[in-house]
């Protein structure tokens, strides 16, 4: 076997070399195989790379060492081993001091005098391996938690669907899983100690899992469980209310005790055929229900549920249909001046015209816009309207009716693009910024991100008045009117209704009314229908109203009419709304294709 060895110059090596030197000069094992596996020769390195000695591998087979589980594939290899073939196999081998390291051999059949062999290179991979199921843990894990993800999620519920056996009575559960006021923990003590929580949050919901189950992540602080083989859909609402139990004991984070509360969406089916993702879409819906009727508890998907799910769906691609074929109409509503009873401004309100010619109100797709994010293009196309309609007021009607109110939500306030469109109209139109007011309601404030926060602030900056929409049906408090860029509140149409007939509810609205003068604030109150009404606000030192006892929501010239009739409007009759559609610019985010 030994020769000696030729320089590319023709000149030859000083020292002959055996092959088995060249070999053992390698850091790679070297081994050499007959059909059934059996070692025939072994390199040196495997002392150094394994622990075996040579001698202590030859004359034993290979399945010896090799890890159970990767002993087919080491078969495999075998059957492959004809001459002039070759080939890799990657496989976990024992070392003598009993850890298991990853190999990768690369394998060539070999023809002899005494048989067909397999010659093989193995080389140590493990910490490729090590790297690479990293890489795997990564994309398929929640980096907080260490749970799956929302892709790893998706695959094993569309496995447990395929699972379902009719036969055996049970259900496949998806409980979707969200922190009530999560928000407030980030704000109040740091997002250090929010992820603490999550964390512990995670511990306790992998408690509740049994082997087939799955817990994943889905983002910020929303969870799921998939559980499969429930008896029924009790038994899957007894799970949920279980995991809300448990998780209302307290916190410990840094050694202070935290409470938090969950709500969680169950949706159950025994049908194999459905989707992962409308499985998803039910549990998320169960979840809103549970969340409207209070917080910590569970809510269930139910066929009342389902004809609002096929409702909302209908309602989306209205919508998207009303976006892309400019069926957006904007009506205003005039708002009066208490002392004067006269018109002053005017807030614009989005409809949709239906295909039969009516027009549907915002209460009927607002919720659906919002889910969605159609209700920032719809907002956009509100704003191009009102600053342009502001314009043409100042024009025919003089500068003491010119300004315009537009509602504004969290998700438009948080795009950096948002603040450049207002500026953009109101030069493109020559309007000051003073005569456009934004209203955002209270959920808007309390649920306000940092970025959305920045961006009102910037629009008050800018000398946009803002305004707080529907001020008492949210969970805020008086004494948070001085922490908001404000100017003005607007009390909700609730209070307004037994203004006149209840004194708990005069008692309230005073108090208000005093304490936003006391802030610099101005008081508008909302849906006014009755001179009762109207008087009892007057008499309280209330500044402006908007109502159906001054005028209902319409088109533009029914606002010129009451400002140049030059009277007061209470209780004069109304001239009959008229819908007007022109134009309107492009929106931000104006991709409403679904």
């Amino acid at each position: 076997m030994s020769q000696d060895l030729s320089l590319r110059d023709g000149h030859s090596c000083a020292t002959a070399l055996d092959y088995a030197d060249l070999i053992a000069m390698s850091g790679d094992v070297t081994t050499v195989v007959d059909r059934s596996g059996r070692y025939l020769y072994c390199s040196v390195a495997s002392e150094e790379v394994f622990g075996w000695a040579p001698d202590q591998l030859v004359g034993r087979r290979e399945d010896d060492f090799v890890h159970p589980d990767d002993a087919p594939a080491l078969a495999a290899r075998r059957e492959r081993g004809s001459p002039c073939v070759r080939f890799s196999t990657v496989y976990r081998f024992r070392c003598r001091n009993g850890s298991y390291l990853w190999v990768e051999a690369t394998s060539r059949g070999v023809a002899t005098a005494g048989g067909d062999v397999t010659v093989n290179t193995v080389r140590d991979i493990t910490e490729r391996q090590r790297h690479a199921a990293a890489l795997e843990r990564r994309a398929s894990t929640d980096p907080l938690t260490g749970v799956a993800n929302r892709a790893v999620l998706i695959d094993r519920l569309q496995q447990g669907l395929r699972r379902l056996d009719r036969s055996t009575g049970t259900v496949l559960a998806v409980l979707y899983l969200d922190l009530d006021r999560f928000k407030v923990i980030n704000d109040s003590l740091g997002h250090h100690i929010g992820d603490d929580v999550l964390l512990k949050i995670a511990g306790r919901l992998t408690q509740h899992l049994r082997p087939a189950d799955t817990l994943a992540r889905m983002g910020g602080d929303e969870f799921v469980i998939v559980a499969e083989g429930v008896t029924n859909d009790a038994a899957a609402v007894a799970l949920a209310n279980r995991v809300i139990e448990d998780c209302r004991r307290p916190f410990l984070v840094t050694g202070e005790e935290i409470s938090c509360t969950i709500s969680i969406g169950v949706a159950c089916t025994a049908d194999s055929q459905r989707h992962a993702e409308e499985l998803l879409y039910e549990a998320d819906l169960a979840l809103y229900r549970a969340k409207g009727r209070g917080r910590d508890q569970s809510g269930v998907f139910d066929e009342e549920l389902r004809t609002t799910a096929v409702d909302r769906l209908a309602t989306e691609r209205m919508l998207r249909h009303a976006l892309s074929e400019s069926r957006l109409v904007v009506e205003y509503q005039p708002i009066v001046d208490m002392k004067s009873d006269c018109p002053i401004g005017a807030e614009a309100l989005v409809r949709i015209r239906d295909a039969n010619g009516g027009l549907r109100l915002p209460a009927s797709f607002l919720g659906v816009a919002e889910e969605t994010g159609l209700l920032v293009p719809m907002d956009t196309l509100v704003l191009a309207d009102a600053v342009q309609q502001a314009e043409t007021w100042r024009r025919r009607l003089g500068e003491d009716f010119a300004w315009v109110s537009v509602n504004v939500t969290a998700r438009h306030l948080a795009n950096s693009e948002f603040r450049r469109l207002v500026v953009d109209q109101l030069e493109e139109h020559g309007v000051p910024p003073q005569d456009l007011q934004v209203e955002v309601t209270e959920q808007v404030l309390m649920e306000a991100s940092n970025s959305a926060m920045t961006g009102l602030r910037a629009l008050r900056d800018l000398g946009v008045k803002v305004g707080l929409d529907d001020f008492g049906v949210g969970y805020s408090s008086l004494a948070y009117l001085h922490q908001f860029p404000l100017d003005f509140i607007k009390i909700d149409k609730s209070f307004v209704d037994d203004l006149a007939t209840d004194s708990r509810v005069r008692a309230i609205v005073a108090a208000v009314i005093v304490l936003a003068h006391a802030l610099d604030l101005t008081v508008v109150a909302e849906g006014v229908e009755l001179p009762g009404q109207h008087q009892v606000l007057l008499d309280l030192g209330c500044d402006k109203a908007q109502g159906f006892l001054y005028a209902p929501a319409g088109a533009p010239d029914v606002i010129e009419h009451l400002v140049r009739a030059g009277k007061p409007t209470t209780f004069k009759p109304r001239p009959p709304a008229q819908v007007r559609r022109r134009p309107l610019p492009a929106p931000l985010d104006a991709d409403v294709s679904g």
